[in-house]
């Protein structure tokens, strides 16, 4: 949920029986990142902490892999710890802030989530337990990923190869997922070089289509701070992820940065 975070897990496309999953008793490896619920590996699977929202994303999750949408987790169902076991996505994560995404890996991503987008549309749009709302679909919302982030994002080459950490899913409209990804990309230093971050938005926008690079930069704050105003309510419920996530300075980090992004828009803006 902001350039801090690296994923919290890793999985894979060709999703195993449950009964074929690996038992407890193997080796768990514990996966980088992880700030929200943190991961480990088994086996060929993934095991993530669970809550109310599990049902409905693992619902989402189910949906998808109904379709012709590639690069999802397959649920494989619950372990006897009360973990979810998901399928693991192999893949390289380009690490945040310290290398860039290339234009063909934006690009990949971007006809990815303009898939995920289309197909979503046809997911039933009554009411659900997501993760920070209880509420049925409004007219022009899908169920956004809400979290479409270079950390949660593994490739190979130039080639997407994975989408992971659902458990942020639910109501949005499409230009969220944009908005997220652009501020952990293309924006994510926009003090340093504003015609990279124009032409990181190009990018996203001509890959992704039917977008104005410029309606993808002024979401950008509103996105974030409405994130910001998210994960502040999580926290004042008690939340363990969100919780840990005030651990190393969120959502105080990501506001800071919106004054920073702000400043730097009309020079963007001007290079589109």
């Amino acid at each position: 949920m902001s350039a801090v975070l690296t994923p919290d897990a890793f999985d894979a496309p060709d999703a195993p029986d449950a009964s074929d999953a690996p038992g407890t008793d193997e080796v768990e490896v514990a996966l980088e990142g992880g700030n929200v619920g943190g991961a480990v590996r088994v086996g060929d699977t993934v095991r993530r902490p669970t809550g109310p929202w599990t049902p409905a994303v693992h619902e989402l999750l189910d949906f998808l892999a109904t379709t012709d949408l590639p690069h999802v987790p397959r649920v494989l169902g619950i372990d006897d710890r009360g973990r979810e076991i998901l399928t693991y996505l192999p893949g390289r994560v380009v690490p945040i802030g310290v290398e860039p995404l290339t234009d063909g890996q934006v690009r990949s991503a971007m006809r990815w989530l303009r898939h995920f987008h289309e197909v979503v549309a046809d997911f039933p749009r009554e009411t659900r337990r997501w993760r920070f709302v209880e509420r049925a679909l409004e007219p022009g919302e899908i169920v956004c990923h809400h979290d479409s982030a270079m950390y949660n994002l593994a490739f190979d080459g130039d080639e997407l190869a994975g989408v992971f950490d659902w458990d942020a899913a639910g109501p949005g409209r499409p230009i969220d997922d944009l908005a997220i990804f652009a501020w952990n990309a293309p924006l994510l230093f926009p003090d340093r070089d504003p015609a990279a971050s124009a032409h990181g938005l190009r990018v996203m926008a001509d890959a992704y289509g039917d977008v104005d690079p410029a309606a993808i930069l002024d979401h950008v704050a509103v996105r974030m701070t409405d994130a910001s105003d998210r994960i502040e309510e999580a926290q004042r419920r008690g939340d363990p992820g969100m919780l840990r996530l005030g651990e190393i300075g969120e959502p105080a980090s990501t506001r800071a940065r919106i004054v920073t992004l702000r400043a730097c828009t009309p020079a963007i803006r001007a290079l589109l």
